[in-house]
């Protein structure tokens, strides 16, 4: 982990919580937080939502 800054990682996180689960209803954690908790903490905490048809969840999300 010591190649990849901050920006990396929230990056490959957006991209996670963005991603859409069945066990979630269909819908993406990130979905869900808003739902229960508002935009608000999300945004503080720098979250994005990432358009379902932009979700990576491949190493080269994080290629240089």
């Amino acid at each position: 982990f010591d190649s990849f800054n901050q920006d990396d990682i929230c990056l490959m996180m957006n991209h996670i919580n963005s991603y859409t689960r069945a066990n979630l209803g269909d819908k993406s954690p990130y979905e869900v937080f808003a739902d229960l908790y508002g935009n608000e903490p999300l945004r503080r905490l720098g979250a994005e939502l990432i358009p379902s048809d932009e979700v990576t969840l491949r190493p080269s999300l994080l290629k240089r």
